[in-house]
């Protein structure tokens, strides 16, 4: 039986590889790579930096234990056919319409023969959390990521869930509406930099600036406070829908839980919701563990 497969964590501006055991979903020690990556490289600068990780984390274990290779990559991006669809976006412009099934392996040295499979990083991280961090136990789990906009991965059994009447198309909440415009722009970055800027009359650099200011700063706390409450309009019907309790939060926004977990369990309390939240266990490591899990079912 294959032991481990390598998950791949791509961002905008960094690559982060493992290799992770697919029993217990634990990084194996001295696996771990991370780089920086020019998302405004050649394609084959690109694809090289990724390699060049890959192929450093597989060494750590060897190849005759590694199942595959798992790369979880930002939307859009076909994830069945391995080809990127991103554009107009500032990042990875090189790489619109690449085939990486055919373009990564040549780069990958003896580990090229290995199967890719990907995923959406968002539903990496959930696949992760669920597997080895704090949805462990759960049979049916829903994970977001709250940052610049908001991620998502419903999963039942280990599983994905991307299609079906239980979820949005694709697993995606970020398009649905709420409160006149939709999810993500209610509850991503951009919600708390607006409501900073209409309650204060001046520009706040980011979340982090807000959650430093609220230990002496009623305004700001005042803004976790109205997130909280408008967080728990969203998720119980989400959660009745999928018939679950447990969700999982991650991304740069769930490090201020503190300030706002308070007036969103206050809130749903009052709404009569009895659900489970948990914050990420795994970090950082979460979509790497996540997009390893895709190889849990080979031999």
């Amino acid at each position: 039986m294959k032991q481990y497969a390598i998950g791949v964590d791509i961002g905008g501006s960094h690559v982060c590889t493992c290799a992770v055991a697919l029993e217990t979903g634990r990084l194996a020690a001295g696996s771990l790579c991370s780089r920086k990556v020019d998302c405004h490289a050649p394609a084959r600068t690109i694809l090289g930096e990724w390699a060049d990780a890959i192929r450093r984390s597989a060494v750590a274990v060897g190849d005759g234990a590694i199942a595959g290779i798992g790369m979880a990559l930002p939307g859009p991006f076909d994830y069945v056919r391995g080809i990127s669809l991103i554009e107009g976006v500032d990042k990875f412009e090189h790489l619109f319409g690449l085939d990486l099934a055919a373009s990564l392996p040549p780069l990958l040295g003896e580990y090229g023969r290995l199967p890719l499979r990907y995923v959406n990083d968002a539903s990496a991280f959930a696949l992760g959390e669920y597997h080895s961090g704090a949805g462990r136990g759960s049979q049916r789990m829903i994970a977001l990521t709250l940052g610049t906009g908001i991620g998502s991965g419903f999963v039942d059994g280990g599983r994905l869930v991307t299609e079906g009447p239980e979820v949005p198309a694709n697993g995606w909440v970020y398009h649905l509406p709420f409160a006149e415009t939709i999810v993500d722009d209610q509850f991503s970055t951009r919600w708390f930099l607006r409501r900073h800027a209409e309650l204060s009359g001046r520009d706040a650099a980011g979340v982090k600036e807000i959650a430093e200011a609220a230990a002496d700063d009623a305004l700001a706390r005042r803004i976790f406070d109205e997130y909280g409450v408008r967080f728990a309009e969203f998720l119980p019907p989400l959660c009745r829908a999928f018939s679950c309790r447990k969700v999982v939060l991650g991304g740069n926004i769930s490090r201020a839980w503190p300030l706002f977990a308070p007036a969103l369990h206050e809130a749903l309390a009052r709404a009569g919701a009895d659900l489970d939240l948990s914050c990420t266990e795994l970090h950082d490591n979460a979509v790497m563990a996540g997009a390893a899990q895709l190889f849990r079912d080979i031999e």
